[in-house]
């Protein structure tokens, strides 16, 4: 080979190209938002149900060893709610850990926001039960006693407040603006979602009114609100703040009906 030739690379030879380093791709269900499904929205629903059919059948084992207690009497009523919020975290938990190995509260929309935000919500719990009854009014909704009445009765406000203002907000809005809202929200998109939600929230509330339908539209109506400051704050703590509000205010405002002066 002569000085004035190049070599060349033999034709049976690959060419070798460098290759930049692909990063590892992220799994899809954990890009998605949220990264939950129908499949997990099933998984709770089914186990939640098989928490109240063994906490109804515990109930009526205690009527049967304890015939002074009713099935519908207020103290069975609370200590059921309690049973199923219990359950609720405990399956959310369940199913967060087994599927996806991660929390579900900071997913779920349990993170802080600023005050200001906070403070919004609260003046707007307050002042929503104003234009619940001002849409009642209109709608001509008639007066009908509550689970929240009968339990008045018999049980100490310092019994009762907890689980109004405390607790009932807490895990409604871990359900409903937590877990359902945003998948409802990827599918239908936002204003649909909000909707869709609300109308499922006042669905759950129809036995308490008496299934009522001016009742249900009010508390459908309730969910929507609660449903907007979900969205706009990106969080549950204000809508929690928010719920808690509003029933807090009912609460003051049927003892008040209750114990005139």
């Amino acid at each position: 080979m002569s000085p004035d030739e190049t070599p060349t690379r033999p034709e049976y030879l690959p060419l070798l190209e460098p290759i930049e380093p692909v990063p590892p791709l992220e799994p899809l269900r954990r890009r998605r938002e949220p990264f939950w499904g129908y499949p997990d929205l099933f998984m709770v629903l089914g186990l939640l149900f098989a928490a109240i059919v063994v906490m109804g059948l515990g109930a009526i084992a205690i009527t049967l060893i304890w015939r002074s207690v009713s099935l519908t009497s207020p103290a069975m009523a609370f200590g059921s709610n309690l049973v199923i919020y219990l359950a609720l975290l405990l399956i959310f938990k369940f199913v967060f850990q087994l599927r996806y190995g991660q929390p579900f509260l900071r997913p779920l929309g349990w993170r802080m926001t600023d005050a200001a935000k906070v403070g919004y919500a609260a003046v707007c719990g307050l002042a929503l039960p104003f234009v619940i009854s001002g849409i009642g009014y209109v709608l001509r909704m008639p007066k009908v006693e509550t689970q929240m009445d009968e339990m008045m009765k018999s049980m100490p406000i310092a019994v009762l407040v907890p689980m109004a203002v405390i607790l009932a907000p807490f895990f409604e809005e871990l359900f409903f603006r937590g877990f359902l809202q945003p998948l409802l929200t990827r599918t239908f998109g936002l204003v649909l979602g909000i909707v869709i939600t609300g109308a499922l929230f006042g669905a759950l509330h129809a036995a308490e009114y008496s299934f009522i339908w001016q009742y249900i539209v009010a508390i459908g109506l309730v969910g929507v609100a609660l449903g907007a400051m979900r969205a706009w704050t990106n969080s549950i703590v204000t809508s929690t703040v928010m719920h808690a509000c509003f029933n807090g205010l009912q609460v003051v405002a049927l003892v008040v009906s209750k114990h005139p002066k």
